[in-house]
């Protein structure tokens, strides 16, 4: 099922009535590709005029890069696409290196985030990241398969 990615028409003062506003939305990597970005906030719209901040994901890292003391940058794949996360370290972590850590390759992971565009290219801000059992990432795609069917509609 494609989902109809349509702008919100209402004016942005009434973007808050949409319960997708306020919390992070568990959606496949493609539909997070195919967001349409609003041109007054760095927000995105998704469905049927829905309004997305911060994102959920759950897939496996494919590419682990370092880019210094102050930026973690993953690939990760849920199987319907792959996107760029990337994780900014604390002011603690880049005076002690050896407290941070690094997922490994092939691990599945749990990615919560503000969705954004960097360079024309769709990325996710890590606000957290955990490790997760690999039975977990089928009920994650059942719960987006899910929240799917509910984007659909539009929220009023």
């Amino acid at each position: 099922m494609n989902l109809d990615n349509t702008p919100c028409t209402r004016p942005p003062e009434d973007w808050g009535l949409d319960p997708l506003f306020w919390v992070s939305a568990k959606l496949f990597i493609r539909d997070l590709h195919l967001a349409i970005p609003s041109d007054l906030t760095s927000v995105y719209f998704i469905g049927n005029q829905h309004i997305v901040r911060s994102v959920e994901i759950v897939g496996v890292v494919v590419s682990v890069s370092t880019r210094s003391l102050k930026l973690t940058e993953y690939l990760v794949d849920d199987g319907t696409g792959i996107i760029l996360c990337a994780e900014f370290t604390t002011p603690e972590e880049q005076s002690d290196p050896e407290t941070r850590y690094s997922h490994p390759l092939g691990e599945t992971v749990l990615i919560e985030g503000r969705l954004s565009d960097f360079r024309d290219e769709r990325q996710v801000i890590i606000r957290s990241i955990k490790s997760i059992d690999p039975n977990q990432e089928t009920l994650g795609w059942l719960e987006r398969l899910a929240l799917r069917d509910n984007l659909a509609s539009p929220y009023i």
